[in-house]
């Protein structure tokens, strides 16, 4: 966690040092640091993907659920992540694209569970 903080810091002292001069070297910098900082929240996610595994037996072996789980989750971190990312480059148009991309795919990917609602519904009336 310290070192996520103080690479986080270091690239955001590099870039306002070098923001004057050379604003496009400021923005590489920036983009640099948030890809090292995804690198390493992948492997931190990996492990809770492994705890997430671990849950399938409490579910009675159904991995529908924590595969639409994780699908879901991996779909916010990385509509965040792009979205940040072009809102700190000064393309808000596009964050807001990449904004809108993520919710509409939440929603598809959540498809499945309301139809499985619908069906336990179903089921209760009659």
């Amino acid at each position: 966690m310290l070192e996520i903080c103080v690479l986080a810091l270091a690239g955001l002292f590099a870039s306002i040092i070098l923001k004057k001069d050379k604003p496009e070297y400021a923005t590489l910098i920036i983009i640099l640091v948030s890809f090292f900082i995804a690198i390493r929240v992948l492997g931190v996610l990996g492990k809770a993907v492994e705890e997430l595994k671990n849950w399938e037996s409490i579910l009675g072996g159904n991995a529908t659920y924590i595969s639409l789980l994780l699908k879901l989750i991996g779909i916010t971190y990385i509509c965040d992540f792009a979205a940040n990312l072009c809102k700190d480059s000064g393309y808000s148009a596009l964050s807001s694209h990449i904004e809108l991309f993520g919710k509409i795919a939440i929603m598809v990917a959540g498809f499945p569970i309301i139809r499985i609602m619908i069906d336990m519904l179903e089921g209760i009336m009659r």
